[in-house]
């Protein structure tokens, strides 16, 4: 068995916790301290537990051996459904009641970011910073905290304090730091153009979809400007009502979501993923100003070079990985991006569903798109 504490930490930074509601709470200091008070005994008493439980394995039977892994298994349960969603919300609490709770900031921190909830994450991460809480785990946090919410320079300057120090951690801040400066540029790159899409005249409004989802609405603007074929695939699919019930089959904390396959709408998930429309289109996301991948992009999943139909994947935070390389021929093409319901977009979990999609504003003239033959065997 793996170390409880490697266990529960698992836990929270990789969101695998099932239940994502919240806990209402009064807003009284006192009451929020006593919360989080009987949260951390509970937490500290399974962990107490646990640990017995583990030293006592190696020396027993194999019968014992079955009945003390049961035993485990339930209070990591208990752990995951019932301590963590509620020390998720009382951990902010207390720490916003009293910024001296380090212990609640550090777990707030870790929580909200395994949450995909980036501002949250960026906030407390700060105060802990300024309250002197410098350990690896909450500089790298907070910097890619600062990294997913588009804040680059702040990001970058805590990457290279953890750098010079020896404190990036790989599976954390190790992940961004080397794309970081890149994406000061671009980010720059990437306002412009979204100030100018602001301003269009009358007529050359970007178009924009609606996704009504489990988790809510989702409003996306979709790029005609810079990928005219994929925007045209893409509404032409949504009129036809072809993501209506579709579900969102491929969910990866602090990565994406992934939906938009027919095959989701059958009883047989051992094919999602592998469905599309009976066609596929070119990528173009090798064009000199095609769009990059930050928080809450829209774009085209596919097996490879010009293999994309309907599936599609938002992302939680930047992804410099799947940016274009013409050289490689790797790339993915972004052809939108959320612009209302982005918290919803980050909670969207494994088989939430699209109820609806509707096409709520497009420009004045036919979306019908290039497409090839899909070839590939199935």
């Amino acid at each position: 068995m793996l170390s409880v504490r490697s266990q529960l930490f698992a836990f929270s930074l990789s969101l695998v916790c099932s239940v994502w509601g919240q806990v209402a709470l009064a807003d009284d200091s006192a009451d929020i301290a006593a919360k989080w008070k009987a949260l951390t005994d509970k937490r500290d008493a399974l962990t107490t537990k646990m640990n017995a439980l583990q030293e006592k394995f190696a020396k027993a039977t194999p019968a014992e051996q079955a009945d003390m892994k049961t035993e485990f298994e339930a209070g990591i349960a208990e752990f995951r459904e019932k301590v963590v969603p509620e020390m998720r919300t009382v951990a902010i609490k207390a720490f916003d009641a009293d910024n001296s709770n380090t212990e609640a900031g550090q777990a707030a921190l870790e929580l909200a970011y395994s949450y995909n909830e980036y501002d949250t994450a960026a906030r407390v991460g700060d105060a802990l910073l300024k309250a002197g809480i410098k350990t690896p785990v909450v500089k790298n946090l907070t910097a890619n905290a600062k990294f997913a919410t588009h804040d680059f320079e702040g990001a970058q300057k805590l990457y290279t304090q953890a750098s010079i120090k020896g404190e990036l951690i790989p599976d954390l801040g190790g992940k961004f730091a080397s794309a970081v400066g890149p994406y000061v540029e671009m980010w720059q790159r990437e306002q412009k153009i979204r100030e100018a899409e602001a301003n269009a005249p009358a007529g050359q409004e970007l178009p924009r979809v609606l996704f009504e989802t489990s988790k809510g609405p989702i409003l996306i603007e979709l790029f005609e400007n810079e990928a005219p074929n994929t925007v045209a695939n893409f509404i032409s699919l949504v009129e036809a009502k072809k993501y209506d019930g579709v579900k969102f089959h491929r969910v990866i904390p602090n990565f994406m979501i992934q939906g938009g396959d027919p095959n989701t709408l059958d009883r047989d998930p051992s094919n999602d993923g592998q469905g599309g429309p009976g066609y596929v289109i070119p990528c173009e996301c090798y064009a000199p100003n095609a769009r990059m991948h930050f928080r809450g992009s829209l774009s085209m999943a596919h097996a490879g070079k010009d293999t994309g139909g309907s599936q599609f994947f938002i992302t939680h935070l930047p992804t410099a990985h799947l940016n274009p390389n013409p050289a490689q021929k790797t790339g993915h093409t972004v052809f939108g991006r959320v612009v209302e319901g982005l918290d919803n977009a980050m909670a969207i979990a494994k088989d939430d569903v699209i109820t609806t999609a509707t096409v709520v504003r497009k420009r004045d003239h036919e979306y019908k798109p290039k497409t090839m033959p899909d070839v590939r065997k199935r």
